[in-house]
């Protein structure tokens, strides 16, 4: 192979052909004193739910506008819950005190639904859009765009500003890192151009000031094999410390030899949000940890956080790309360095690749003011 098509190879990332894919919007907006008195009924000012009329007004002129416009999926929360979207084959919507998470199939699943509470004021509303198909990447230009006139519909029919949306894009890639050796012989290929560059293309251009960023989460589910990489004693305590620093420590050193130098360890059963913001930061808050980097900086090192009295399901890695793995091709690079560092902690872990699963899903989010 030439030079130049072996430089080419390395930019180009191949992950199984088995790999799902998800993409979904979200349009919040804060609800108002104004926008309450526009669509509340006055008789209703006193009742047990003072705020039914509310939400159901809104409700039905977003479920209206996505009949209109051919949109099969969304979801109406007004509940001040934090949305997760998760690819499953079994359509679930589960919640906590904190999250609403909806599973779902994008070539089988088309759902409308509403979660509100009548009796209480949301600080914020979240219009949730699912797209269905399936090619979900290839046609997620025209997506973006048609839910961009669901919103800019929605604005119009409501009276609230257009600047008053934050819009969020959100795409995923999940795969088994090791489906080859449970019999998935096929491959797709990737550049994973930014999300900016590839809508560019279908004549989507998205704002200057769009908040991006590319990320991958890996989740190693712990079995008793895991287990009994340390000592027995050390478990039979319930100190788990010793078993999280071995797998933090061996994941930590695979990462750096192949030049990943952002991330985190979460160990401790919250869900970790990244952010973009200008400084780094970890904080909790509930059922969730939010992780906040700079795609502008190149080594903010790597966070571990676990609780050594506890034994969590699974333990999570994130990778977070900065600006220098962006070459002028995208991040498929990038996704290679993670899968190679991924293939030596498993090594390292004397992985059971036919009976084990290292699940790997590569987002990419871009977020902006409409």
């Amino acid at each position: 192979m030439s030079s130049s098509r072996m430089r080419n190879a390395q930019h180009k990332a191949f992950i199984p052909s088995s790999a799902r894919e998800n993409q979904y919007l979200l349009a919040k907006f804060y609800v108002t004193d104004e926008l309450i008195a526009k669509f509340s009924d006055a008789s209703e000012k006193d009742s047990a739910q003072p705020y039914l009329s509310f939400y159901k007004k809104l409700s039905k002129i977003f479920f209206d506008i996505n009949e209109k416009l051919h949109i099969e999926s969304g979801q109406f929360v007004g509940n001040d819950k934090f949305t997760r979207v998760r690819f499953s084959p079994e359509k679930i919507t589960a919640q906590t005190n904190q999250q609403i998470l909806f599973l779902y199939n994008s070539l089988y699943h088309q759902s409308e639904h509403a979660y509100f509470d009548g009796s209480k004021r949301a600080k914020k509303i979240t219009l949730v859009f699912l797209s269905n198909g399936s090619d979900i990447r290839h046609d997620s230009a025209k997506f973006h765009r048609k839910v961009l006139k669901a919103v800019t519909q929605f604005a119009e029919q409501t009276g609230i500003e257009k600047n008053k949306f934050r819009v969020c894009d959100h795409q995923h890639l999940t795969f088994d890192l090791f489906s080859k050796e449970k019999g998935d012989e096929g491959l797709q290929v990737h550049k994973l151009r930014p999300l900016s560059k590839r809508y560019a293309t279908d004549g989507v251009i998205l704002p200057e000031d769009d908040s991006a960023l590319t990320y991958a989460v890996a989740d190693i589910r712990f079995n008793r094999r895991i287990k009994q990489l340390v000592d027995k004693k050390e478990l039979d305590n319930e100190n788990y410390n010793a078993l999280y620093s071995l797998i933090a420590d061996a994941f930590i050193s695979s990462a750096k030899q192949y030049n990943l130098n952002n991330g985190a360890v979460i160990a401790n059963g919250l869900v970790p949000i990244v952010r973009v913001t200008e400084e780094e930061f970890v904080s909790t808050n509930g059922e969730l940890i939010n992780l906040g980097y700079n795609p502008e900086h190149d080594a903010c090192g790597y966070t571990c956080k676990w609780n050594a009295d506890k034994l969590v399901d699974k333990i999570q890695f994130v990778f977070v790309a900065t600006k220098a793995d962006r070459t002028s091709h995208g991040y498929g690079k990038f996704l290679n360095q993670v899968e190679d560092t991924l293939e030596l902690l498993a090594k390292k872990l004397d992985f059971v690749k036919d009976k084990e699963q290292l699940i790997v899903r590569i987002n990419q989010h871009v977020g902006f003011d409409y």
